[in-house]
């Protein structure tokens, strides 16, 4: 797999999430994400969600930050991404030279 396709690939899971969270919390149903003792998966899965206004879906301000908070977790995606990716290959090429 290539760098471009592995990034893209976690970029749109990022953002898949980032969707689907942003779902739960239209709907008023985002406790579900909660497991074991407070554990509160939305901010595991989408750290920058932390930051989302109470008016993320009304005010152009909250709409925005929004947009954006999706964005950091495209990229986060695609960084943790590529960066396993060299870790794997890195431990690869040590793996063969032994």
């Amino acid at each position: 797999m290539s760098m471009k396709r592995a990034a893209l690939c976690a970029g749109l899971v990022g953002l898949a999430i980032a969707g689907t969270i942003l779902v739960l919390l239209y709907f008023g149903v985002s406790g579900i994400l909660i497991v074991g003792r407070g554990i509160d998966l939305m901010y595991f899965l989408w750290p920058s969600s932390k930051f989302l206004l109470i008016t993320w879906r009304t005010t152009m301000q909250g709409i925005l930050l929004t947009a954006l908070l999706v964005a950091l977790n495209f990229a986060l995606y695609a960084t943790v991404a590529l960066l396993l990716r060299c870790a794997l290959r890195l431990m690869r090429r040590r793996s063969e030279l032994n």
